[in-house]
C-alpha cells in the first residue's frame, strides 16, 4: 500500500514537472514578437560587404553596374541581384534558439557569413549567416544587434558564399547579330571574308507541269531572293556553319578569367574572328598553353595539354579561357565554310 502510495506521488511529480516544461517553453516562445525586419529600398544600396573567415569580398555599384572592388572587376549582375533581393527583404520568421551556441547553427566566427549593407556610407543592415536547416527552406541568421537565432525565410547561403572569380562578369562579347554585314577569319595563313548579300534563290526540282488548256495563261512569278554570306571570289559560304559562328558571339561568355596576365602577354593567335557592322568586333583565340602536372614534375614525366583555350576580346579588358567544345565551335576551318554541294562541283 506504501509502495502504490510513493509511486502515486512520483507519478504525480513527473506530469508536474512535464506540464512546467511544456508550459514554461511556450512562455518561452511566446513572450517574444520576431522581430519585423523593415524593408529596404534595393536601388538605394550602394554597397555590400561580404565577411567570411578567410576572405572578405566587397560590392559596389548601384542598379545594374556593380564592381568588385578594389580590383574594380564588372560584378555578375544576375548574382548581385540576388544578393540585393535578400539584404532588402529579408523576413524572420521563427525564433530557433535563445542560447549563444552559435557553432550548433554555423554562426560561430569560422563558419558564419557576415553581411553588411550600405546606402552611402551608410550601414542600414548587418547580419550574421549560418547554416541552411534539413528543410532547405530557410536559413539560420542572427542580426547584429541580437544575441537570438532566428529562422530567415528562403535558403540563401550559398548566395553569399562565392569567391571573387565567381562573381566576375563573364560575358565577354555581346553584339546584335542581325546587324553583322561582314565576317572576316583567319586562320595561320589562310583568310576568308564574307560580306551578307541577298542573292536568287535556289529554284526547286522542276517537276514536269501537267497538261493545260490553250487558254489558259502563265502568271509571272517575282524572282524570289535569300539572304547569304558572299565571298569576294562570289562562292557562297555555308549559312549554318557561320551563323554557328555568330550565335556564339552574340552572347560569349568565358569560363574563367586568366589572372596574372594581360591582353598584351598575348601575340601570335591561332584563329582571329572580326564582324562589322554598326562596329567592329574581335575575338582571338590561342593555343591550350601546355602545363606540366606537380606529379608528373616528380616523376620527370611529361606533359599534359589543359583543355581551355586562352582568348581576348575586343569588349574584355581582361585575358579569359574558352572551354574547348566552345572554342571549337567558333573555330571553323576554312574547307568546311562552303556547302558541300559546291565542294562537289569543283571536283573533276
Amino acid at each position: 500500500m506504501k509502495i502504490k502510495k510513493q509511486y502515486l506521488i512520483l507519478s504525480g511529480i513527473i506530469a508536474v514537472l512535464l506540464i512546467y516544461l511544456i508550459l514554461g517553453s511556450g512562455r518561452s516562445k511566446m513572450s517574444y514578437e520576431v522581430p519585423r525586419l523593415k524593408s529596404l529600398n534595393q536601388q538605394e544600396i550602394t554597397k555590400i560587404e561580404i565577411i567570411l573567415s578567410d576572405r572578405t569580398v566587397t560590392l559596389s555599384g548601384q542598379g545594374e553596374a556593380w564592381n568588385i572592388e578594389p580590383q574594380d572587376y564588372p560584378a555578375d549582375p544576375v548574382k548581385v541581384e540576388d544578393m540585393l533581393e535578400t539584404v532588402a527583404n529579408l523576413t524572420l520568421t521563427e525564433l530557433a534558439s535563445e542560447q549563444q551556441d552559435y557553432q550548433r547553427y554555423d554562426l560561430d566566427q569560422d563558419s558564419r557569413i557576415t553581411v553588411k549593407a550600405y546606402q552611402e556610407e551608410r550601414l542600414v543592415r548587418e547580419f550574421d549567416i549560418g547554416k541552411i536547416p534539413s528543410t532547405y527552406r530557410h536559413t539560420f541568421i542572427r542580426m547584429a544587434d541580437d544575441t537570438r537565432v532566428y529562422y530567415a525565410r528562403e535558403s540563401f547561403r550559398s548566395r553569399f558564399e562565392n569567391e571573387i572569380k565567381d562573381l566576375r562578369d563573364k560575358k565577354v562579347m555581346s553584339l546584335d547579330k542581325n546587324a553583322v554585314s561582314e565576317i572576316h577569319l583567319t586562320q595561320e595563313d589562310t583568310t576568308l571574308a564574307f560580306v551578307k548579300k541577298m542573292i536568287p534563290a535556289t529554284p526547286p526540282e522542276e517537276k514536269t507541269p501537267p497538261e493545260k488548256e490553250e487558254t489558259e495563261t502563265e502568271t509571272p512569278q517575282e524572282p524570289q531572293e535569300q539572304e547569304a554570306w558572299v565571298t569576294d571570289d562570289g562562292r557562297t559560304g555555308d549559312k549554318t556553319g557561320l551563323d554557328t559562328i555568330l550565335n556564339e558571339l552574340s552572347d560569349l561568355r568565358c569560363d574563367d578569367f586568366i589572372e596574372g596576365k594581360a591582353k598584351a602577354d598575348y601575340s601570335s593567335p591561332i584563329y582571329t574572328v572580326v564582324l562589322k557592322g554598326n562596329k567592329d568586333y574581335t575575338l582571338q583565340i590561342y593555343a591550350q598553353e601546355e602545363k606540366v602536372e606537380e606529379e608528373e614534375k616528380e616523376e620527370g614525366g611529361g606533359i599534359s595539354q589543359d583543355e581551355k583555350y586562352p582568348a581576348v576580346s575586343s569588349e574584355s579588358p581582361y585575358p579569359f579561357l574558352l572551354s574547348t567544345y566552345r572554342a571549337e565551335r567558333i573555330m571553323k576551318k576554312p574547307e568546311d565554310l562552303f556547302p558541300q554541294q559546291d565542294e562537289q562541283d569543283k571536283r573533276p
